[in-house]
């Protein structure tokens, strides 16, 4: 079951946790799964996860980028002031700011703002608040909130499963 989830997010990194989301206690590494798998070894995850890299959700892309560099990783957790989880930075996110949206094999290339039917949106959540007040024609707290998957994250206090209402 972990090698399908795995393969259908299209994910190489996941972070694991320990009993709460705020309680990371590593990496796993997609390779490093199938790898174990390919040697037909029984999958410990203590084993095979690696030392999750904290970083405090003010630093700089800049410093952040030689960090990725200096430490061999591409993906770091951010932390913000009290010790708690705010979110997972990439490499590919660095880049992304630098030099606009990358498009690989698992990206959806279709719209970030769908209509699927009468006053139902499928929206992706990383999309901008204002954009989306500006396209469903209404006021949003744009504030308050940067993207919709951080108005969402604030609404249900977690991370929503995918459809969830």
């Amino acid at each position: 079951e972990l090698l399908t989830r795995v393969a259908e997010s299209g994910h190489s990194r996941f972070p694991v946790y320990d009993e709460s989301i705020d309680n990371v206690v590593g990496i796993l590494y997609v390779k490093d799964l199938i790898n174990s798998f390919a040697k037909k070894e029984p999958i410990d995850l203590e084993k095979i996860i690696r030392k999750p890299f904290f970083v405090p959700e003010s630093k700089r892309i800049d410093g952040l980028l030689r960090e990725f560099k200096r430490r061999h990783v591409h993906i770091a957790i951010a932390v913000d002031e009290y010790g708690g989880i705010s979110g997972i930075v990439c490499m590919e996110d660095i880049i992304e700011e630098i030099v606009g949206d990358i498009q690989d094999e698992f990206d959806n290339e279709g719209e970030d703002i769908s209509s699927i039917g009468e006053g139902l949106w499928l929206c992706d959540a990383r999309v901008d608040m204002d954009d989306l007040a500006e396209c469903l024609h209404t006021e949003l707290p744009s504030d308050e909130f940067e993207t919709l998957g951080g108005f969402v994250f604030d609404l249900f206090g977690k991370i929503p499963v995918r459809y969830e209402k």
